[in-house]
């Protein structure tokens, strides 16, 4: 043992000095040789993942001078980004991992314990964790058909620190554990997460934590407890097997379909007493193709479906081959809604059993793809539109946010005769402001969250809080003893539309959506139930949800949105994408494509006393980041020249309070002179740097015309072209 252990030094102290002198050659970056030398510490370098110890894999590389592969693998740590830590399965810092995942683990563990003691008890929760997971490697188990190996890494950590694990039986989606925190009758963990890469390829994966109301955690304490683990020894396991012999480990699964179904179902519109889809007002007849991508959501869809009285035995048209979890995705390599080709068997299924609409959602259900079959008198409109393949329009997610903005608006309207007061809908920064234009017109607060769709889920708690603690304090004959979760849909609109915020609809411009607030993320699962209603209530009036698309861009004014990924991976790539971001801060954009811009907003902090601020032209500043000092009729927006901008408090300061600041974010904003709008991100969880376009047409009503679609396309393709060459030309001068 003394032999193996100081040969196993002698490998870490050649590799150290390998880096070193690496380093100043400037072979590796200074990163690099911090990260790597940190995992030649004996806890990090004696860890055996895929059949190699980290300090071997070090040392090969060093040895072989693979320079431009470790600095691949090691020129930062990964860490919770926008939607949880994710990366390729590999070794090293940068990438997803054992260790990665247990640095994590750990953190979000700690947390629990942290967190319970203060307020566990008055929530009336268990000192418990539920963990979800899709398909891919390492969360799922092709041969049991239950959680691989890197979630029974994940709750022997919790186990060990005598935190209960609630584990799914088999893959689950996103949503479902979402609800499952805060929504059940029998179990109460504190807290979850899910094991997934969402809509990345199948070379990757990782862990999302969630906090106790059931959505991602949004503040950065378990990052914080994570960057304070520097010895891999402090990460605490015990047998996966003991676990469950000892009762800490407990497969659940059934029971919260079940519950997940039966609430869920309290967000459709049109359904009768018995819970199913009205007759006189949703075409029974409508025919669905539906993929889960060789993920998750067969688990929920097609019950959910049968549970709103949808002939799903006739007219429900599964993609076999693609719903049934598989994490290899042998049929779509990206299994991302977003991408065209990631729908190819959809489609084809679609076309030969005539479909009307075609559904798929991402490997964890939290994003939809949607394509519309389109009616014979309108393919010559959309003739040479990118979005059409093979007859099916497929609607982008901003497409989808509008479309299910204006119904659930209209509809529950028609319904009850009135929305409820006090209603808000939300749309993150990037996504359409035509979402923001529909809500006007029916009196509703928008909301724009930074992207990430935890933001969403806290303010969701923080209405129901808010609300539900007034109505107990002001009707205790009706509200005393109870919970939250207890109350239906219509008695949560009750109480929040009379002591808070009633948020009714949500969104984002990456394809996903969340109605009502079971649940505390995207949920695709009640996104395509919703659509299915909705497409079939459109059929019974003879229409189309594409044509229901263009009476909406008739009455609001043409609106036409698409991000602009450019994939820069490695270390080189994040210079790059770095250099992007640096380039168009000290060079703010003056004119795009003909337009000028009339603000640009800055959303992280040049320091720490600085202030955030909008600026016009000139570098005058139009507003900042101030508190608001008016609370009845803050609304949350600034109007310059006569266009609505985004402040940095939401308008529904008067019932979060400080809470409504929106938190730093690198992201940059540039408003035009004609509302439209550009905007330069890089993306938190995958090598890209994000451009959104987002033009606008005319804005007076019944001008959707021809020509005025035509000067927004044109503008919108210039200014894509012109900041695809603008990250090129940056790109090629860091790379020389």
């Amino acid at each position: 043992m003394n032999h193996e252990s100081n040969n196993r030094r002698d490998i870490c102290l050649k590799a150290k000095s390998s880096l070193l002198k690496a380093r100043e050659e400037g072979a590796i970056k200074d990163s690099t040789f911090v990260n790597a030398s940190l995992w030649l510490e004996p806890s990090f370098a004696g860890v055996e993942i895929d059949n190699v110890l980290v300090g071997d894999f070090i040392l090969q590389l060093a040895d072989e001078k693979r320079w431009d592969e470790l600095n691949d693998c090691f020129f930062q740590m990964n860490s919770f980004g926008t939607a949880g830590v994710r990366g390729k399965l590999a070794i090293g810092t940068a990438h997803f991992n054992k260790i990665i995942l247990g640095l994590g683990v750990e953190a979000h563990a700690r947390y629990i314990l942290e967190a319970y003691e203060k307020n566990g008890f008055k929530l009336g929760r268990e000192k418990a964790v539920i963990l979800a997971y899709d398909s891919r490697r390492g969360s799922y188990d092709t041969e049991t058909k239950g959680p691989g190996f890197l979630v029974k890494e994940a709750a022997a950590i919790y186990a060990a620190h005598e935190i209960n694990v609630y584990l799914f039986d088999n893959v689950a989606p996103t949503p479902e554990l979402s609800f499952s925190i805060a929504e059940l009758e029998g179990i109460k963990p504190y807290a979850g997460g899910v094991f997934t890469a969402s809509h990345n390829p199948a070379s990757d994966n990782g862990f999302k934590p969630y906090d106790y109301h059931g959505g991602q955690i949004a503040h950065t304490g378990v990052q914080n407890i994570a960057d304070g683990i520097t010895d891999y020894g402090q990460v605490l396991k015990i047998n996966y097997e003991d676990g469950i012999r000892k009762g800490l480990i407990q497969i659940v699964g059934p029971e919260i379909d079940e519950e997940y179904i039966e609430k869920e179902n309290q967000t459709a519109v049109w359904t009768d007493g018995r819970g199913h889809f009205r007759a006189d007002k949703v075409d029974g007849s409508l025919r669905v193709v539906f993929s889960s991508l060789n993920g998750t959501a067969q688990r929920l869809v097609p019950r959910v479906l049968m549970r709103r009285g949808f002939n799903v035995r006739d007219n429900l048209f599964l993609v076999e081959k693609q719903c049934v979890p598989d994490g290899k995705f042998p049929t779509c390599p990206r299994p991302n809604p977003e991408e065209k080709e990631a729908l190819n068997e959809a489609i084809s299924l679609a076309n030969k059993e005539k479909a009307d609409i075609l559904i798929a959602t991402d490997p964890d259900s939290d994003r939809i793809g949607i394509g519309i079959r389109l009616a014979d008198t309108e393919r010559n409109l959309y003739e040479d539109d990118e979005a059409v393949k093979n007859g099916y329009y497929l609607l982008n997610g901003n497409q989808q946010l509008v479309l299910l903005i204006e119904y659930i608006l209209n509809q529950l309207k028609e319904r009850d005769g009135r929305l409820p007061e006090n209603s808000v809908v939300s749309k993150t920064l990037v996504s359409t402001d035509l979402a923001k234009a529909v809500a006007d017109a029916y009196g509703v607060l928008t909301i724009e969250p930074q992207v990430g769709f935890k933001y969403i889920g806290k303010k969701l708690d923080l209405y129901a809080r808010f609300a539900f603690n007034a109505a107990q304090e002001k009707e205790k004959d009706k509200y005393a003893g109870r919970q939250y979760q207890s109350l239906t849909r219509r008695q949560r609109t009750e109480v929040l539309q009379k002591y808070g915020l009633c948020f009714l609809v949500g969104g984002e411009e990456s394809y996903g959506s969340l109605v009502g607030d079971y649940v505390k993320d995207k949920d695709a699962v009640t996104t395509a139930a919703m659509f299915v209603e909705m497409a079939g209530f459109y059929r019974l009036q003879g229409k189309t949800l594409t044509q229901r698309l263009e009476e909406i861009f008739n009455f609001y004014g043409y609106y036409r949105e698409e991000s602009v990924s450019l994939k820069f991976e490695g270390a080189s790539g994040n210079d790059i994408i770095r250099a992007i971001m640096a380039d168009f801060r000290v060079m703010p954009l003056q004119e795009i494509a003909g337009k000028k811009t009339i603000a640009a907003i800055d959303y992280k902090n040049d320091g720490a006393a600085a202030r955030r601020a909008a600026i016009d032209p000139q570098g005058n500043v139009l507003f900042d980041d101030s508190e608001p000092a008016d609370i009845r009729n803050f609304t949350g927006y600034a109007e310059v020249k006569g266009i609505q901008i985004p402040m940095f408090w939401h308008g529904d300061y008067r019932v979060t309070g400080e809470k409504a600041k929106l938190p730093e974010a690198d992201v940059l904003m540039y408003v035009l002179e004609d509302g439209s709008k550009i905007i330069v991100r890089p993306s938190g969880t995958e090598p890209k740097i994000k451009f959104y376009v987002m033009a606008r047409g005319s804005q007076q009503k019944g001008r959707s015309t021809p020509d005025d679609r035509r000067s927004a396309d044109a503008f919108f393709m210039k200014a894509k072209k012109e900041l695809i060459d603008k990250a090129n030309r940056i790109a090629t001068a860091i790379s020389a």
